[in-house]
């Protein structure tokens, strides 16, 4: 399917968000959906009651295989979406996972960011970083879609939660499908919602940040702090474009 990379990038600016439909290879995304399984019940078993209130877990993401796939770090169309607005110089900083079960509860609505200059609270300026997603499952109603707004990242987060309690705005369920690539402004309103299957939901998100912007958190994997973000060797086998994507992780030596 061809993409329109121009509106992809018009959209991401001015709604907050665009989807790429079933962009992403299903060999890809089976194999991470198979490893991810088995951390996922690890994770469970040492953290019960979940990190994220109960039944979710965040979990931090290796840039190693069966989770790290050139078809996703490596696809031509998301980076040249995401370069044409974090520019030619842009990074990846974190790579990890949100993830309800049975007994999960929605997120409180948010953003995922502070403000740059909160001194100008209605001071527009571009994204400094932008999220890039897929989900290795059908997001459904009855298991926990990811929810968004449209247009919030140019509110302040008062206005912006004022005009959702109003009624203004809309939060809405995007039913992504295993595939799917949604990239977005992490400062627009989302939240995810209660999973209500007995099947385990998992959202995955690329960081993209802009050279100059960084985040302390992005420095670890949570619930996953044992695991080396980024081995050497593994590194060294890379495509130099990933290569140059990745060289601010934090590498180990194996």
């Amino acid at each position: 399917m061809s993409i329109d990379v121009d509106q992809c990038v018009a959209d991401i600016l001015d709604v907050g968000h665009c989807v790429l439909p079933n962009h992403f290879p299903k060999p890809a995304i089976d194999a991470f959906h198979e490893g991810f399984l088995p951390l996922l019940a690890t994770v469970a078993a040492r953290i019960p009651e979940g990190n994220r209130r109960a039944n979710r877990w965040a979990i931090g993401l290796p840039f190693a295989p069966p989770f790290y796939q050139s078809a996703f770090f490596g696809d031509a169309v998301v980076n040249k979406i995401v370069g044409r607005i974090l520019g030619e110089n842009m990074f990846i900083a974190y790579y990890g996972t949100d993830t309800p079960v049975a007994g999960s509860e929605d997120q409180q609505v948010h953003s995922d960011i502070r403000p740059l200059f909160p001194e100008q609270p209605d001071l527009r300026y571009p994204p400094p970083t932008l999220s890039v997603r897929f989900t290795s499952v059908d997001m459904t109603l009855e298991n926990g879609p990811y929810s968004t707004s449209e247009r919030t990242q140019h509110l302040t987060r008062d206005e912006a939660q004022a005009k959702l309690a109003a009624g203004e705005i809309e939060l809405a369920p995007l039913l992504l499908r295993a595939g799917d690539v949604l990239i977005s402004d992490a400062r627009t309103l989302h939240r995810g919602t209660a999973n209500r299957t007995d099947e385990p939901r998992p959202f995955a998100v690329i960081v993209y940040n802009r050279d100059w912007y960084h985040l302390e958190g992005e420095l670890r994997l949570e619930a996953n702090e044992e695991t080396p973000m980024l081995l050497e060797s593994f590194y060294r086998t890379l495509p130099p474009a990933e290569q140059n994507l990745l060289r601010r992780v934090p590498r180990t030596d194996d």
